[in-house]
C-alpha cells in the first residue's frame, strides 16, 4: 500500500510538472518525455540502419548528386552560419576553438528552410521524399576541430549522417556510447545521440555530412503519435523561433550555378 501511494504522488508530481512546463516552455516537456522514453526504451548507442531507417536508401544511392551540390554550397563557405550562431544554446560545444562547425539548413524541427532549400534543389527533393524526418542540414566542421562530449536530450528520434566530404588522410570519427564511427564517403550511419557523443577531426581537411533527425518508428504504438504531438511544441518555443530565423543563408549562389544541376535533372 505504502509503495503504491508513493508511486502515487511521484505521478502526480510529474504531471504538475508537466503542466507548468506546458505554460511556461512548451518544448520543455521534450525532455520530461524523454525520460519516460528511456524507461520503456532500450537500445545500443549505434543501430542497424536498414532495420530502424530503410528509407535511408533513397538518400544513400543519390549521395553522389547530394555531394554535388555541396560542393556548390561550400564555394560560400564563409557565409555558411556556425552551428553557435544559429542556436546560441550550442556555444559550449562549437564555439570551443578557432576551427569552425558550420551547418546549412534545410529543415530545422519540422519547419523548411526555403532560401536553403533553393540554393539545394536537388537535395531538397530527395529529403521530401523520406518521411520522418524532421531536422536535416549540411554539417560542415573544418580542420582539427573537436566536438567535446555531449548528450542529446530527445530519445524520440534517431540521429542519421551521410557521409559527403571525408579527409582522405587521417583520423575523422564519431564516437556514441563508446562506440567509435569513421565516416566514409557514401556511407551511412544511425545512431542515438542521447547517448554521449563526441566527434574529432584530426586532419588538415575539411569534413561534410548529411545529418538528419528522423522519428523513431520502433518506439511501443502508445507512444508513436505522442512522440510527435511532443515533438510539435517545439513550434511554440522562442529559441526554436529564433533559430529558423538565423539558419537561413543571406547570400545567393550565383543564379546560373543553381540553373546547371536543374538543367541536369530536367
Amino acid at each position: 500500500m505504502i509503495i503504491l501511494e508513493i508511486l502515487g504522488v511521484i505521478l502526480l508530481a510529474f504531471i504538475l510538472l508537466n503542466v507548468i512546463l506546458y505554460f511556461v516552455e512548451p518544448s520543455l516537456i521534450a525532455i520530461t518525455f524523454s525520460l519516460v522514453l528511456r524507461i520503456f526504451k532500450k537500445n545500443p548507442p549505434i543501430v542497424d540502419v536498414d532495420e530502424f531507417f530503410p528509407q535511408h536508401k533513397i538518400l544513400k544511392d543519390n549521395w553522389k548528386v547530394i555531394q554535388e551540390e555541396l560542393i556548390e554550397v561550400l564555394k560560400n563557405e564563409n557565409d555558411i552560419p556556425k552551428f553557435h550562431e544559429v542556436d546560441k544554446i550550442q556555444r559550449f560545444i562549437s564555439d570551443k576553438d578557432k576551427s569552425a562547425w558550420r551547418v546549412f539548413m534545410f529543415k530545422a524541427y519540422d519547419n523548411w528552410q526555403g532560401t536553403n532549400c533553393a540554393k539545394a534543389p536537388k537535395t531538397t527533393a530527395l529529403l521530401k521524399q523520406v518521411p520522418g524526418i524532421t531536422t536535416a542540414m549540411f554539417s560542415i566542421i573544418g580542420p582539427r576541430k573537436h566536438i567535446p562530449p555531449h548528450n542529446g536530450f530527445y530519445k524520440g528520434v534517431w540521429r542519421y549522417h551521410l557521409g559527403l566530404v571525408i579527409p582522405k588522410e587521417g583520423e575523422c570519427y564519431i564516437i556514441d556510447g563508446g562506440q567509435r564511427y569513421d565516416w566514409k564517403e557514401g556511407e551511412d550511419v544511425l545512431f542515438d545521440d542521447t547517448f554521449q557523443h563526441a566527434v574529432w577531426n584530426k586532419t588538415n581537411e575539411t569534413r561534410v555530412v548529411l545529418f538528419c533527425d528522423v522519428f523513431r518508428t520502433d518506439l511501443p504504438k502508445i507512444f508513436q503519435p505522442m512522440n510527435r504531438w511532443v515533438y510539435g511544441l517545439r513550434e511554440k518555443s522562442k529559441r526554436l523561433k529564433n533559430v529558423l530565423k538565423n539558419a537561413e543563408v543571406q547570400v545567393d549562389l550565383d543564379p546560373e550555378e543553381i540553373e546547371k544541376p536543374l538543367a541536369k535533372q530536367a
